[in-house]
């Protein structure tokens, strides 16, 4: 489950991820975003435009 920081529902000491470990992780199909906090609302938008990008 990926949590941003201030979310009540995240294990405490829990490592900090740097944004593109913590994309890279959301993108993976086994891992659940946070619906609780908001975390699933605000990736979910900026994974599914990736699905856009390509090679030129």
């Amino acid at each position: 489950m990926l949590h941003p920081p201030d979310c009540e529902e995240a294990p405490e000491g829990a490592p900090l991820l740097d944004a593109q470990r913590a994309l890279d992780d959301a993108e993976n199909p086994r891992t659940q975003l946070c619906t609780l906090c908001g975390c699933a609302q605000e990736l979910t938008p900026l994974l599914n435009g990736f699905d856009h990008i390509t090679d030129s």
